[in-house]
């Protein structure tokens, strides 16, 4: 009989304690069992960043289980650690184990960390095997987040297209084409008007905007056209997109260039894409005749400066250079472009508003007031004079029983129907402390347009003034709900944190 310790023996002993490590199949089954279990406790409770580490652990257990390296990136991903997500699915997609759908999260991943062009290969290759509505909006995001409006556009035809009855893509779509096509806008914001009434408004007026600029058959006042109608609902990327368009096709428009300055201000204020926030440095000295030129030029007055320098007798350059010093501070260099402008167009009831305005901003409250009576002599059958001589009023709370009442009454009794004049005198006799009456008038202007949005702020403050708090936070988050990223919503934002802190 052989003994053990003989060396044939003994090699045949040792041999699978050699090789199982070599071949990697050494058992730990107490270490996996447990991390298995810790795996199936994270998927129970949905714990994805534990639950992606977990496979990544079980992967090195289990060498010939490369699938779970996708799975591990997914959870990851959906775990929001992006950083291990990226690691985990590039694994997988080495190992020749990656899914259309771990494509996808791949170039998601890719895009977390900032390298687009990685992103756009992965979801490249995810193309056959995914939604495309998936791959659709994820380029709208990435297009949307770099001001790349004609980019968006054609993501937008694609969305339309593979989802013909989504109406909000469908308005979408024809906001954008009205900045480059405004013609080819008009069947997509047709059918948004007819399938979804809370853009109805909005839709309506481009609709006539664009089609009575057509009519001139000049393609460079239809884009200018359609960019102010886009302006006027709050569209400025839209808005400086079709100005660009109306310059380029006719490049001595001061018109255009004009509302181009205009909107790039807009665009600066809102720190909308694409358009850099004005520093101190780029602050002209008030008094100055006009700031140094260059890379340090406040933005939007180059593009004024060329539409004056194009047309100095041009109403809008006057009109929104005048605008721009204003909102500079500079006064005086305001009511310079101001006279100008009145000087050129006497009978012009809104550029005496205007420079009554300017005059209320100086410190100036009576010669505003004289400008306001002007603006109402020219225009005494037109209630927006009216309307603005009481705003001037109710702003500044000045002679609002003597001036802003009569001038409220005056523009409610001229046209009854439009709740901003009704609001307007809601809010001079909220400021008399007439606080019934005034609830009825904000009332009666929210029946008309259950979306103006200024009269539900004010009636939620008179239930305020009142002692009901209930039904001013409801008024108030209403507007904030339906209406956000409006004046009006930022105004009960406010009002909120004031009453509700």
């Amino acid at each position: 009989m052989r003994r053990i310790l003989d060396p044939p023996v003994l090699l045949r002993v040792l041999a699978p304690l050699i090789l199982l490590p070599l071949l990697g199949l050494a058992a730990r089954p107490h270490a996996l069992a447990a991390l298995q279990q810790q795996v199936g406790w994270a998927r129970a409770f949905r714990a994805y960043p534990t639950l992606a580490k977990g496979l990544a652990a079980v992967v090195g257990y289990q060498p010939w289980r490369p699938e779970l390296w996708e799975q591990a990136g997914l959870y990851a991903f959906q775990g929001g650690d992006y950083e291990n997500a990226l690691l985990a699915l590039r694994r997988a997609e080495s190992e020749g184990r990656l899914s259309p759908l771990g494509s996808l999260y791949l170039g998601d991943a890719y895009r977390q960390a900032g390298d687009l062009e990685a992103a756009a290969t992965a979801w490249e290759a995810a193309r056959s095997g995914v939604d495309a509505m998936d791959l659709a909006r994820r380029w709208l995001e990435i297009h949307e987040g770099t001001g790349d409006i004609p980019a968006v556009t054609s993501d937008l035809q694609e969305l339309v297209a593979l989802r013909p009855a989504d109406v909000q893509l469908r308005y979408r779509l024809g906001l954008h084409l009205a900045a480059q096509q405004p013609v080819d806008a008009l069947p997509h914001l047709a059918q948004a008007a007819d399938l979804a009434p809370s853009l109805k408004p909005q839709a309506d007026y481009l609709i006539n905007s664009i089609r009575t600029a057509s009519l001139a058959g000049d393609p460079a006042y239809l884009l200018l056209e359609s960019g102010r109608a886009l302006a006027s609902i709050g569209e400025w990327a839209l808005a400086a997109e079709a100005f660009r368009a109306s310059i380029a096709a006719a490049p001595e428009y001061a018109e255009a260039w004009a509302y181009l300055g205009e909107a790039i201000q807009q665009l600066a204020v809102s720190g909308s894409a694409g358009i850099e926030e004005q520093t101190a440095d780029d602050r002209p000295l008030t008094g100055s005749s006009s700031p140094a030129g260059g890379d340090h030029a406040p933005q939007g007055l180059t593009e004024l400066e060329k539409a004056l320098a194009l047309d100095p007798r041009s109403l809008a350059a006057n009109t929104l250079m005048a605008l721009y010093w204003q909102r500079q501070g500079s006064y005086d260099l305001a009511l310079e472009h101001l006279y100008k402008a009145i000087a050129l167009y006497p009978d012009n009831a809104a550029l005496q508003a205007q420079m009554g305005s300017t005059l209320a901003l100086s410190g100036d409250l009576e010669a505003a007031l004289g400008a306001y009576r002007r603006g109402v002599d020219l225009a005494p059958l037109q209630a927006e004079p009216w309307r603005l001589l009481a705003g001037f009023s109710v702003l500044h709370e000045y002679l609002l029983r003597e001036e802003g009442l009569p001038a409220a009454r005056r523009a409610a009794a001229l046209d009854p129907k439009d709740p901003a004049n009704l609001d307007m005198l809601g809010q001079v006799l909220l400021l008399l402390e007439d606080f019934s009456t005034s609830q009825r008038f904000f009332q009666t202007a929210i029946d008309l347009d259950l979306g103006f949005a200024p009269a539900q702020v004010h009636l939620g403050l008179v239930y305020a003034l009142q002692g009901d708090t209930r039904r001013a936070y409801q008024a108030w988050k209403g507007v904030t709900a339906g209406a956000p990223g409006t004046p009006a919503a930022e105004q009960a934002e406010r009002l909120i944190k004031n009453y509700f802190p």
